[in-house]
């Protein structure tokens, strides 16, 4: 591996361990022991039109580095990925057809590369543009900072005009000193392929209006009526692409402004849409010349796209059109470009996975916290189970890591479940792990009630369930700073994505359990486990049914168990004690919110209000605590 000429000798090692640290983490996830991962059974199908698409990695561009499955699947990293698009686009060209490249969005906020520092996050987004795409769009996670939007901004201008964001403006000084709103990347592209075929393409996000100030979104449906829009239709293309982030059907779904306006002027014309901001892997086709496709989320899933291109002599006849959900590992890549493991790697993946180790090792994410025992889940097992992350959380990590040494008499920690974002795996436990589990700065606030009355808030919580914030409040100051409300609308949009989510995965297996009448009265499915001899020793994974047709999945899987009984919020035990003697009630302060409702519709005479709650434990925030608590047990 290649150092900077900057490098001293101990930074030089430190690298070089960072290196084999994510060798060994790939060794013992599948990537590297190639054999474990199953292989695809079925070549692709090319078209005159293809593509390769991604959506919503927040920062997993390491890969999935852990052995518990469904990780190996998506154990390749941005580097592979980068050498699987350098040979397709080469197989491409051999067949005389295109391979285009897009992206929808939601590069931010995630994994411990972008969460570990905002310079982190854009030395990333600089990695990640390193592999050139045609066609790139911005997603809501881009906008939720004017600085992290300001810099996207500056750094789209060095991308060709690739990137694009049709509906989403940025108030920058212009040349004259004065401020002005100008599109964050440019409005739309045309360009001729490889083959000489004609493009118009689009950038589009959904009418998102929890950004920071001094950005601006306008809806799809005011878009698609905007002057400049209709002339950019006026002249025919081969066919059109629109990348977007958001959904392909049902909620949030805003294609079909845009949609109708371009078939008001070309009614046959191929129109290739890709979406994201769910994290499923879905299709649908809104007429047969059209197709529209999620690619699923994390890089854990790139997703190909072919079809036929009308002929001169155009019958109006349906095209033939495909797609396919490609499990981002190096066995995939490797079938699907009909390379080995000695011919896979190009000079330019080499070079990102390399950049990807030296970022890795600045942010100093990648020394070890701990050694996890067990594997502990989000949502495979119900809340209350001893392998729910949820339930470890509750009882044992924020009673042992949220300590305030000036008050240590009874108390009870009130906190959103949805502050864990990602499974936690037995194993190493590094700093990317903590972040990518929760990466939220959330902190702890305390007020003092009634052991009695505190006792009954959690339970009334849930009951009402956690609250949408309005986007009025995302600026507004309520003593904790815009930083606090930054986070807050994330982590309310976030758990929305997640519900949609967990309700994908459990419908995956509510499927699987019909068709193979395998888990009724069966203890291993009590217990979670998935039942693996009625399946023909299939690996789990993502099990897509979506509004296409034929099969999506490049490979067939098993889905795994997955428990929507998952509390919106909980709280940790309380000591044995006095009913009614007066108790610390500490809450995170995404919390609060919800916490001051139930309260008062509890108790509708309660003065209390949020000027009574004082800081708890300062200085320590939820991003912090699963290292902690690894440090004192692991």
């Amino acid at each position: 591996m290649r150092l900077p000429k900057t490098y001293g000798l101990n930074q030089a090692y430190l690298l070089l361990l960072a290196h084999s640290a994510l060798a060994s983490h790939r060794a013992e996830a599948g990537s590297e022991g190639e054999g474990r991962l199953p292989v695809p059974k079925r070549e692709l199908e090319w078209g005159d039109a293809n593509f390769l698409a991604i959506s919503d990695t927040h920062g997993w561009l390491l890969g999935h580095q852990h052995a518990t499955w469904p990780e190996p699947n998506y154990s390749g990293d941005y580097g592979d990925l980068a050498s699987f698009v350098t040979h397709m686009r080469e197989i491409a060209a051999s067949k005389g057809s295109d391979l285009l490249l897009v992206d929808c969005g939601d590069h931010h906020d995630g994994s411990g590369l972008v969460s570990s520092s905002p310079s982190g996050a854009n030395r990333a987004d600089e990695i990640f543009h390193q592999l050139e795409f045609d066609v790139a769009t911005i997603g809501n996670h881009e906008l939720y900072s004017y600085e992290v939007a300001r810099v996207v901004h500056e750094q789209a201008k060095g991308l060709g005009g690739r990137y694009l964001t049709s509906n989403v403006n940025i108030t920058v000084p212009g040349r004259d000193g004065v401020w002005e709103s100008v599109p964050i990347g440019e409005r739309y592209r045309k360009f001729k392929t490889p083959q000489g075929r004609k493009v118009t393409a689009f950038g589009v996000i959904f009418d998102f209006q929890a950004h920071d100030l001094n950005l601006t979104i306008q809806s799809p449906t005011l878009m698609s009526q905007e002057p400049w829009f209709l002339e950019t239709l006026r002249d025919a293309p081969d066919y059109f692409v629109l990348a977007g982030h958001m959904p392909v059907r049902g909620q949030g779904a805003d294609w079909t402004p845009v949609y109708d306006a371009i078939r008001a002027q070309h009614p046959d014309v191929p129109i290739f849409i890709f979406g994201g901001h769910t994290h499923v892997r879905d299709c649908a086709q809104y007429d047969d010349r059209s197709i529209a496709v999620v690619p699923g989320r994390y890089l854990e899933t790139a997703t190909f796209v072919s079809s036929d291109l009308p002929g001169k002599s155009d019958s109006g006849d349906p095209l033939n059109i495909n797609r396919r959900y490609i499990d981002a590992n190096r066995v995939s890549y490797q079938f699907h470009t009909h390379t080995n493991h000695s011919t896979f790697d190009t000079p330019l993946g080499q070079n990102i996975t390399s950049n990807l180790v030296h970022l890795a090792t600045a942010l100093n994410i990648s020394t070890p916290l701990g050694h996890a025992p067990i594997d502990l889940y989000l949502a495979r097992y119900p809340y209350g189970h001893r392998r729910s992350a949820l339930t470890v959380w509750t009882n044992e990590v924020l009673p042992a890591t949220v300590v305030d040494e000036e008050r240590r008499g009874r108390r009870i920690i009130i906190g959103n479940t949805g502050s864990l974002r990602f499974d936690l795996f037995a194993g190493r436990f590094d700093k990317n792990d903590e972040l990518t589990i929760s990466p939220f700065k959330s902190r702890f606030w305390y007020t003092r009630l009634p052991a009695s009355f505190a006792l009954t808030l959690t339970p009334e919580m849930n009951r009402a369930g956690a609250s949408k914030l309005l986007p009025a409040s995302f600026n507004a100051s309520d003593g904790r700073g815009t930083t606090v409300d930054r986070e807050r609308m994330m982590y309310e949009d976030d758990l929305s994505v997640r519900r949609e989510y967990d309700r994908w995965l459990a419908d995956q297996r509510e499927a699987y359990e019909a068709e193979y009448h395998a888990l009724e009265g069966d203890e291993g499915a009590r217990s979670g486990q998935v039942v693996l001899g009625r399946t023909k020793g299939l690996t789990p994974g993502y099990v897509t049914r979506d509004a296409c047709k034929g099969k999506g999945d490049d490979i067939e899987h098993i889905p795994l168990p997955h428990s929507l009984s998952q509390p919106d919020f909980s709280q940790t035990p309380l000591e044995h004690g006095e009913e009614d003697e007066i108790i610390d009630v500490v809450v995170m302060d995404f919390a609060l919110d919800d916490f001051m409702t139930a309260v008062h519709t509890l108790h509708p005479g309660s003065e209390l209000s949020k000027k009574d709650f004082k800081p708890y434990a300062e200085g320590t925030s939820i991003d912090t605590l699963w290292g902690a608590y690894a440090g004192m047990k692991w």
